[in-house]
């Protein structure tokens, strides 16, 4: 009977160390410079974060927070990839956008 209840004692604390984490994590993080790449509306790239400007590689965010809309301003940035497409003509495929998680001044 002992043995049982051991047993049955074990299981359940190593069933309630297996709890999934439903929290998602921050993604990746980047240390970028914050751009304006012109109005959207007259096909510029809107705010973007610049992460390689030889290349000129960069990403663009859903939103940016207003305190963070400064031309040039590098940040440190975490971000996760979403499935919505950024629509420009400067890139085939369609990019997708990125969904900030953390922002900060670099």
């Amino acid at each position: 009977m002992k043995k049982i209840i051991g047993i049955l004692t074990i299981a359940i604390v190593l069933f309630a160390a297996c709890k999934k984490n439903n929290t998602q994590s921050a993604g990746t993080c980047i240390t970028a410079r914050v751009t304006y790449g012109g109005d959207p509306a007259t096909d510029g790239l809107g705010w973007i974060l610049v992460t390689d400007s030889v290349n000129w590689k960069y990403e663009a965010p859903e939103e940016i927070p207003a305190a963070f809309k400064l031309d040039g301003l590098v940040v440190d940035v975490c971000y996760l990839v979403t499935d919505k497409d950024f629509i420009c003509f400067c890139a085939t495929p369609p990019k997708k956008m990125i969904k900030i998680t953390s922002i900060s001044k670099h």
